[in-house]
């Protein structure tokens, strides 16, 4: 001790000694580091990253620092190092950490949020209990009513309906009002459930409300009008976007929150396993754009985003890529998106599609392949030099194709420009925060592949995280036990051999050749390799695997024990599929065979 004591007074320097204010720079700068460590330690394991790893880099820098600004002589050099060493860490840590949890719980420090701050304490809510103030369309502040306001109970009733919905996580909010009844839903991470809701009076008036901030017309209650307007909550401005129609029977109102966040994914983002990802990048060579891409996914299965992200692989900058949609929720910068309505003045769709290819275009992007005509001028040998990619909503990698066959109306056609059919399901991630692993049984290892004996961790929800002796509700996903989605794709490569049987209807021998040579793993082994690196649950993906099941009932909530816990078997279908996962050694083949046109 009295020789490391010795030490250390033998490399501080003669400027500590004669100015006792410097060593007070540096200890305080360390004991505020070590007040913010302290602080960030416990809030690691809130978020479900690395303990080991980050508890290591924050204390290492702390102090690295701490020896950088007593054993470095010049005090001036010595005291920006140790900010350096020890400020550099909690900024990385707040970087990753910000990148892992919702926007709501990201550490956010800058001029708006301090404004936003002294605005709240400076007038606070003109209404007590409000959870949410709004912006409209232009981003104009909306004050809160007063007590004495006639539009009162309109706010209450958007503020609450708003309100828990964001609580909860919610992407969407669904009303349908009617004369004598509100029923109103919620969806998150793509599960529906009820809602909350007021009288049909009052949310009729909320109704209204809420048009005033779109800027629409209030007056209109029948044609489809769509807006937005911003909310802030707990001082993050969150865009919402709303569309309404109404009828005799009553109105029906969608609210979409940040729907833009999900619609500028890249391909990277978008969830695929790497020899997909790897197959898809492998198309978006400028050098051969040709054929055509169909993308499979059932409604609500997140087709058009993946369909955006999709065109985002392309440079929209030195390509011409245009899209015909009827629903346009998202614009791509660069992309010319138009849309049809049914009252263009006698335009029909295909029409539409072929004013777009007569300006020869490089990428087009078709929401609607169903309607007369436009499957066969997709196909037509003319076009082969533009890369389309067709929207299918449909379940499956065979659906998609008959449906593809159906809508040019030649099996021989259909199959030239084919060279990739991308089928996806949407699945829920385990919240990192509360996720608990468990050793599979023998019967689960066998199913997911795992070799017998060896030793393999899963993961399932639990919901729940301990806090002080406490066991609460985990705080980052309210209890679910998931957070956030993720596809589970299967990626059909059309080559020539694969080309060849579809042009003959059989989609069976197109099918297994092409899972031979190309060895993609199916639906079903994707949902499985998620499970075994512990992206989801075994119970979230039968849950997915199983559509019949999952429509007559709800998933379990985090922590309850699962009706099964057996996959379906690597080599049969579950139920309700359309394109099964074969299993590694012999691919099946797909239920539905398209039929050649007589």
């Amino acid at each position: 001790m009295n020789s490391m004591t010795f030490l250390l007074a033998q490399n501080v320097s003669s400027e500590f000694l004669l100015d006792p204010i410097k060593p007070m720079f540096l200890f305080v700068t360390a004991l505020l580091a070590s007040a913010i460590v302290s602080k960030l330690v416990s809030d690691i394991h809130k978020c479900g990253l690395p303990s080991h790893k980050w508890h290591a880099i924050l204390i290492g820098g702390l102090t690295a620092g701490l020896f950088a600004g007593i054993f470095i002589p010049t005090f001036w050099i010595s005291w920006p190092t140790q900010i350096i060493f020890t400020v550099g860490p909690i900024l990385l840590y707040w970087k990753t950490r910000n990148a892992a949890v919702p926007e709501k719980q990201k550490f956010v420090i800058g001029g708006d949020k301090v404004r936003a701050f002294f605005k709240k304490r400076g007038t606070s809510k003109s209404l007590a209990g409000a959870q949410l103030a709004f912006k409209d369309a232009n981003k104009k502040d909306r004050p809160n009513p007063a007590k004495s306001d006639p539009i009162l109970p309109a706010f209450q009733a958007a503020d609450a309906l708003l309100g828990n919905a964001l609580h909860k996580r919610a992407s969407r909010v669904d009303l349908v009002v009617k004369p004598d009844a509100v029923s109103a839903a919620i969806t998150v991470d793509g599960i529906r459930s009820k809602a909350d809701s007021a009288t049909p009076e009052i949310t009729t008036a909320m109704i209204d409300f809420l048009k005033g901030l779109a800027a629409l017309d209030v007056k209109e209650k029948r044609k489809r009008q769509s807006g937005s307007f911003f909310v802030i909550n707990e001082e993050v401005v969150i865009p919402v976007s709303i569309s309404i129609a109404g009828s005799s029977a009553g109105q029906q109102l969608r609210i979409d929150f940040d729907r833009a966040r999900t619609m500028t994914r890249t391909i990277p983002q978008v969830g695929f396993l790497p020899s997909q990802e790897k197959t898809v990048q492998s198309i978006m060579d400028p050098m051969s754009r040709g054929g055509v891409v169909l993308l499979a996914a059932a409604p609500g299965q997140g087709l058009t985003s993946s369909a955006l992200a999709m065109l985002s692989g392309h440079d929209a900058f030195t390509a011409a890529v245009k899209t015909l949609e009827k629903n346009l929720i998202h614009r791509l910068d660069g992309v010319d998106h138009q849309v049809w309505t049914s009252a263009q003045g006698g335009v029909d769709y295909s029409t539409h599609l072929q004013s777009i290819i007569r300006r020869s275009p490089d990428v087009v992007y078709v929401e609607d392949a169903a309607e007369v005509g436009v499957g066969k001028l997709i196909a037509a040998p003319n076009n082969n030099e533009i890369r389309f990619y067709v929207a299918m909503p449909v379940d499956g990698v065979a659906a998609a194709i008959t449906e593809w066959v159906k809508s040019v109306g030649d099996v021989k056609l259909a199959a030239g420009p084919l060279r990739l059919v991308i089928a996806q399901k949407l699945c829920r991630k385990l919240c990192l925060a509360c996720r608990v692993g468990y050793q599979p049984s023998p019967d689960q290892a066998k199913k997911l592949g795992i070799a017998a004996g060896k030793q393999v961790e899963l993961f399932k929800g639990s919901g729940k995280v301990q806090t002080k002796n406490k066991i609460i509700d985990c705080p980052m996903c309210n209890g679910t036990g998931y957070v956030g989605q993720i596809i589970i794709s299967e990626v059909f490569v059309v080559d020539d051999e694969a080309r060849v049987f579809l042009a003959k209807g059989d989609l069976k021998s197109a099918y297994n050749s092409s899972r031979l040579r190309h060895k993609l793993p199916g639906m079903q082994e994707s949902a499985l390799l998620r499970v075994r690196d512990g992206t989801t649950s075994l119970e979230e993906a039968i849950r997915i695997l199983s559509p019949a099941a999952s429509k007559s009932a709800a998933p379990a909530a985090a922590g309850d024990k699962p009706t099964s816990t057996t996959p379906p078997a690597a080599g049969k279908p579950a139920a309700g599929k359309s394109a099964p996962a074969p299993s590694a050694a012999k691919p099946a083949s797909p239920p539905n065979k398209p039929k050649a046109s007589q």
